[in-house]
């Protein structure tokens, strides 16, 4: 069984909303195996007419069918509500899931940009300690770092979130945050990060 769909049993699993419909479905079975479990008792009548309408499918015994009937029908919709909250589920994690691994390669492009940056003002703060370049550029590359820094933080933010979402929907914080990071490991995004580091 993959990562995704791991994470997608585990939040099924702590879903309240399909927990209450598993329990109305308990409700409903055990109510038609009492009605069924008593269909017999139709026929253990002393007046006539009744037995007469019970033998031939009508009275008491259409009436137990007509309700085990209704209950059929009632588990059958539980039944697709519960299905159609695994599907939302599970469309909600792959969409957490698919915003984490985004993000996540999001932030490593730009901490490969970062990394380039980082050479060049290297090379350009030697330059103008020695007089050549200018403060407008240094303080244009200087400003190009924070930026770069701050929109690789901002994908690093969101990874934390979306895996923070999942770890409320999947209602286990350590295997969650286990699943989610071998989905993708994650990084950090540096000032003082070197290219080679």
């Amino acid at each position: 069984m993959d990562c995704l769909t791991q994470i997608t049993q585990m939040a099924i699993d702590q879903s309240s909303e399909i927990e209450a419909i598993n329990q109305q479905l308990e409700l409903t079975d055990d109510r038609q195996e009492y009605a069924r479990n008593r269909q017999w008792t139709n026929y253990l009548t002393l007046d006539p007419i009744r037995l007469v309408q019970n033998v031939s499918g009508g009275g008491d015994v259409q009436r137990d069918r007509l309700a085990i009937a209704d209950l059929e029908l009632r588990e059958a919709e539980l039944i697709r509500r519960r299905e159609s909250e695994a599907e939302f589920i599970a469309g909600e994690i792959v969409g957490l899931v698919l915003s984490y691994e985004k993000l996540g390669r999001e932030a490593e492009l730009i901490e490969s940009q970062l990394e380039n940056h980082l050479l060049q003002v290297t090379i350009q703060e030697a330059r103008y300690r020695t007089g050549q370049g200018s403060t407008r550029n240094m303080l244009m590359l200087w400003q190009r770092t924070d930026t770069l820094e701050a929109r690789c933080q901002e994908r690093r933010i969101g990874q934390a979130q979306d895996k923070r979402a999942l770890e409320i929907l999947t209602g286990d914080e350590d295997m969650a945050a286990a699943r989610v990071s071998s989905i993708d490991g994650s990084g950090g995004c540096d000032r003082n990060r070197t290219p080679d580091s």
